[in-house]
């Protein structure tokens, strides 16, 4: 892997290996589905640990969940929810999700 990139990687998970796990799978999926989650995560400034609940506990780590999500989902109520680590994220989020 190219030096920028692990660089633009760790800046993003910001020490979470959690979201590095995550943002692996991002660049492992098709080109579409990673474009779509890619430019949410940009627009929105999602990092860290955020990005590691947004995948795993909002989207049980299925990336079409995840996609749709970025999708489908309003920034701020994706922001809101990503930050909640108690799960009550999932409330937020669940009919972006159907």
């Amino acid at each position: 892997m190219k030096k920028a990139l692990v660089k633009v990687l760790t800046i993003l998970a910001n020490g979470n290996p959690g979201a590095i796990t995550f943002l692996m799978e991002v660049l492992a999926s098709d080109t579409i589905t990673g474009s779509t989650i890619i430019a949410k995560i940009d627009k929105t400034n999602i990092k860290g640990t955020d990005l590691y609940v947004m995948w795993s506990d909002l989207c049980n780590k299925e990336m079409n969940k995840v996609k749709t999500l970025c999708e489908q989902c309003p920034d701020d109520i994706l922001i809101d929810a990503c930050s909640r680590q108690d799960y009550s994220g999932r409330e937020l989020v669940k009919e972006y999700l159907n």
